[in-house]
């Protein structure tokens, strides 16, 4: 029985530091500490409505951040820059080590599989954009099950796409709340640590591997 392989899009496979560079455009020099605050409120809006069965396509949910976060910072941001910033999203690239990472593991003979947060249609958008599409067996949006990471029915419905048992699917993701949800769900782990600076979440559950860069995961999960 052959292995599947389910990466997070946003940060794990694509660079979205893009994202941060267009906000300071549009907003100044009060872009990085907004930047952050976007991603923590985007995140935990989507846990709000996971866990309030509210679901919503997770566009709203980073919309309705963003709104926030510049309020909270008493910036006055449009409506024409707040399209802007989240045209943004739609334009980011695949990070450099991911296309040669995806071609190793394909040869492997391994199933691979973006796993999203996203809507199927944005996520299909953006990795066509950034020249990775074909390398995936398929896109599995959180959209079939109406509700977000680390919902254990999200995993579970991962599990039924890839048709494999938990222990023959990793999930590589670059945010610590979504490997602990796998592993919560049974699924095997690697956590892609990309900043050093990075630290894990002192639960009782650690990721499988942890790995710096994508060429790691090459090296760490084919051989397995």
């Amino acid at each position: 029985m052959s292995h599947a392989i389910a990466f997070d899009v946003y940060g794990t496979l694509i660079d979205t530091q893009a994202v941060s560079a267009r906000l300071a455009e549009l907003i100044g020099e009060k872009a990085p500490a907004i930047s952050r605050a976007w991603r923590q409120k985007q995140l935990e809006y989507s846990f709000r409505r996971g866990l309030m069965h509210d679901y919503c396509d997770f566009a709203v949910c980073t919309r309705q951040a963003l709104i926030f976060a510049c309020r909270e910072a008493a910036v006055d941001i449009d409506e024409a820059a707040v399209e802007l910033a989240m045209q943004a999203y739609a334009d980011l690239d695949a990070f450099p080590d991911v296309r040669p990472g995806l071609e190793a593991l394909r040869q492997d003979g391994l199933k691979l599989y973006a796993f999203s947060n996203g809507s199927r249609e944005a996520v299909e958008r953006l990795l066509r954009r950034a020249g990775i599409l074909d390398y995936f067996d398929g896109v599995v949006s959180v959209e079939d099950v109406r509700s977000f990471k680390p919902d254990p029915q999200v995993y579970a419905h991962l599990l039924r796409v890839c048709d494999l048992p938990a222990s023959k699917v990793y999930l590589v993701s670059g945010n610590p709340f979504d490997i602990l949800g796998a592993a919560h769900a049974g699924l095997r782990t690697a956590w892609l640590r990309r900043d050093p600076k990075a630290v894990f979440d002192p639960w009782e559950i650690e990721p499988d591997v942890t790995v710096a860069n994508f060429g790691s995961i090459v090296e760490t999960i084919s051989c397995s």
